[in-house]
């Protein structure tokens, strides 16, 4: 009993010594964009990682942006930031065509990476970057923030457990209407456009809560192709046959929000992206109001990717390469239908 006893010690002391010595993760920063801030501050929330470096491809914008944020290392090149043998991680927000190029340098360079939305332009290059990430033994990860929300969460486990019945609808509105500032916004090629920038929240995040896939999809576009859209309506169909209808805007001023309808009731999320609150509507009229508490929506994320990061696994089983090749796929498929249809 004494030699059991002193054995339990002996591993619970290990167990705390492991923890409270844990290496904080090394990020850098890809590109000096808008959201990056933002997501500094989910990073340090979690307590569990740094940014180390901001790399930019003008070294006077890196050195601001540093000085401004407090990080320590700044580049003028993305090659000098992949270069920087003391980084573990390389956070990508990067203008839209620009994500492809990007990771893969990263990977190249031996660097797991979180890469924003859309994860790449086509099929084929976020195939090439999965599977540069195993070559390489890398993590990588669609930085998908509203799959890891703790509302997701209880949403998804209500949704499970049948608290509105069978699913059969759902509807989406978004209006995202700072992107129409960035020069290029109205450049197709550059990843330009309402669908393109925002069309990805969801698409994954609808994956992700029934865990089925799309099997139709057919929409239109204003104004029509070549032009960059400023506005979308896409109606899709589950491979169970759940009706949705997304529409995405950056042009008209409305609520967003997503509503998901089964036969005994609904659920009403605004800002689904990013939210700590929703409303369940069920039969009988019961209204129940669901809230949550968080500080920066980034953190969950974070957080998850740092442990698959620490436990050396190269996907996220949440935001799975699965969900993310399917979402690039329909956006992609959906704009060269709008091209050829001019």
């Amino acid at each position: 009993m004494f030699y059991f006893t002193n054995t339990r010690k002996i591993a619970r002391f290990n167990l705390i010594k492991e923890v409270v010595t844990l290496k904080l993760i090394n990020y850098g920063i890809m590109g000096a964009a808008q959201i990056a801030p933002r997501f500094l501050a989910g990073l340090r929330e979690t307590g569990e990682a740094q940014v180390l470096a901001i790399g930019t491809r003008h070294l006077s914008r890196a050195q601001s942006f540093a000085q401004a944020n407090n990080i320590p290392r700044a580049y003028g090149s993305y090659a000098e930031l992949v270069s920087d043998p003391d980084l573990d991680v390389l956070y990508i927000p990067l203008y839209n065509g620009g994500h492809y190029a990007g990771a893969k340098l990263a990977l190249e360079h031996g660097k797991s990476v979180l890469l924003e939305k859309p994860f790449t332009l086509t099929l084929a290059q976020a195939q090439e970057l999965f599977a540069l990430a195993k070559q390489h033994h890398c993590t990588l990860m669609a930085a998908q923030k509203a799959v890891f929300l703790p509302l997701t969460q209880k949403i998804k486990q209500l949704l499970d457990a049948g608290s509105i019945g069978d699913i059969s609808w759902i509807d989406a509105q978004s209006y995202h209407p700072g992107g129409t500032d960035i020069g290029w916004f109205n450049d197709l090629a550059a990843g330009g456009g309402a669908f393109h920038g925002s069309a990805a929240y969801p698409l994954d995040y609808i994956q992700y809560l029934l865990g089925q896939q799309f099997s139709h999809y057919s929409g239109a576009c204003q104004p029509p192709a070549p032009a960059a859209d400023w506005q979308s309506d896409v109606v899709l169909q589950t491979e169970q046959a759940i009706l949705v209808h997304l529409f995405i805007t950056a042009k008209t001023p409305l609520a967003s929000r997503m509503i998901i309808y089964g036969t005994r009731g609904k659920v009403v999320i605004p800002d689904y992206w990013k939210s700590d609150h929703a409303t369940l509507y069920t039969a009988g009229g019961k209204v129940t109001e669901l809230q949550v508490t968080q500080n920066s929506e980034f953190a969950f994320e974070i957080r998850h990717f740092n442990q698959l990061w620490r436990q050396q696994k190269l996907t996220s089983p949440i935001m799975t390469p699965a969900i993310t090749c399917h979402s690039v796929a329909i956006i992609a498929q959906l704009y060269q239908q709008w091209a050829t249809s001019v």
